[in-house]
């Protein structure tokens, strides 16, 4: 039917691997004589040939438009849409000898990277929002798992380094205040950088190392082996399979880890108070109560929220957009541990400056 130089092109029930090349002449005919509605109305299949084929066209036909996508159909060719996306631009580290087109070129790759961050973000708080008021769309116990991994097996590493980050501190401060005569204040001390600035940096970079390596990891070779296109295949959002369990995971286990780790920091200063200047615990404790309140806690609690969620973001990021092979693998993974910790300091930098 053509209105206009206008064709409107009903597509069939499925749009799989037998009909591909069929569709493919009869759509390629039709767009040399103007503009083309796809008509979805039928379509009930499609796989990664059909993707293939209707990805061509969008990129190839100005005047293309769709129409009425049911929503499982719309989604899958937004999954592959997004995954091109995330591929990343090409980019150029040889120097030629211009160093204006060298430095033009990496404005331009970091401009695209950005981008692509940014579509990542968007579609995954998307994702995360729809699953919480649908649930559906992720393997039943995928949060469970995931949960385990980020808190449970953190727990001793967070601890540890929180302990001895708090004794370190105390041993350090102890000596310049018994030269004022103000013991008393370690606690003071102690319980301000700990809760506020010590225990969400620390924990922030432990996850990264800990937790934004293995999820870059894992999705890289899930990318590698082609099973994020099984996923694609399947019908299956990768993005939103993959990602929403992690992000939900990692925003249960920040509270439970930062907490623990406060406390074990603080215990690590009560030890330095009472061994190396005679502080009683229970006036140590007095102390900090004094000084540190609910604010505080709840302060350092969402800066170890957005550290750790820009953790599994950068994670994410570089697992989908890891390029073929082993080797890409470990780039990705050392990429995503030294961009998450670069964002994690600059982050707290911005932190700084608003609250201070």
């Amino acid at each position: 039917m053509e209105n206009n130089s206008t064709t409107k092109y009903r597509l069939p029930d499925s749009i799989t691997q037998e009909n591909v090349i069929p569709l493919f002449g009869e759509i390629e005919n039709l767009g040399k004589h103007g503009k083309i509605v796809l008509d979805f109305t039928q379509v009930s299949a499609i796989d990664a040939f059909g993707v293939a084929l209707i990805s061509h066209f969008k990129r190839n036909l100005n005047d293309l438009s769709m129409v009425n996508l049911k929503s499982e159909i719309r989604e899958i060719l937004e999954s592959a849409a997004t995954e091109n996306t995330l591929r990343g631009p090409e980019e150029t580290n040889t120097f030629d000898g211009h160093i204006l087109t060298y430095i033009r070129n990496k404005f331009r790759g970091m401009l695209a990277h950005l981008k692509s961050y940014t579509v990542l973000l968007a579609d995954e708080l998307t994702h995360t929002f729809g699953y919480l008021l649908k649930r559906r769309g992720i393997f039943p116990g995928e949060i469970g798992n995931q949960l385990f991994m980020m808190g449970y097996d953190s727990f001793p590493i967070v601890c540890l380094i929180s302990f001895l980050i708090g004794v370190t501190i105390s041993i350090t401060s102890l000596d310049q205040l018994q030269q004022l005569g103000a013991d008393i204040y370690l606690a003071d001390l102690v319980g301000f950088a700990m809760i506020r600035e010590l225990v969400p940096l620390m924990t922030g970079i432990i996850l990264a190392g800990k937790i934004g390596a293995s999820i870059t990891a894992e999705i890289a070779s899930m990318k590698v082996l082609e099973e994020v296109d099984a996923l694609t295949t399947m019908a299956i959002n990768p993005q939103k399979y993959l990602m929403v369990p992690r992000l939900l995971a990692i925003t249960v286990a920040i509270p439970l880890l930062v907490g623990m780790a406060d406390l074990v920091g603080i215990v690590g200063g009560v030890l330095v108070g009472h061994f190396f200047s005679d502080i009683p615990g229970n006036l140590f404790f007095n102390k900090i109560f004094e000084t540190v309140g609910i604010t505080d806690f709840m302060v350092g609690l969402s800066k170890t929220m957005v550290f750790g969620w820009v953790v599994v973001f950068t994670a994410g990021y570089k697992g989908f957009s890891v390029e073929k092979g082993a080797e890409g693998v470990g780039i990705a993974t050392t990429q995503s541990v030294v961009l998450s910790i670069s964002l994690i300091i600059i982050m707290d930098c911005i932190f700084a400056l608003i609250l201070y």
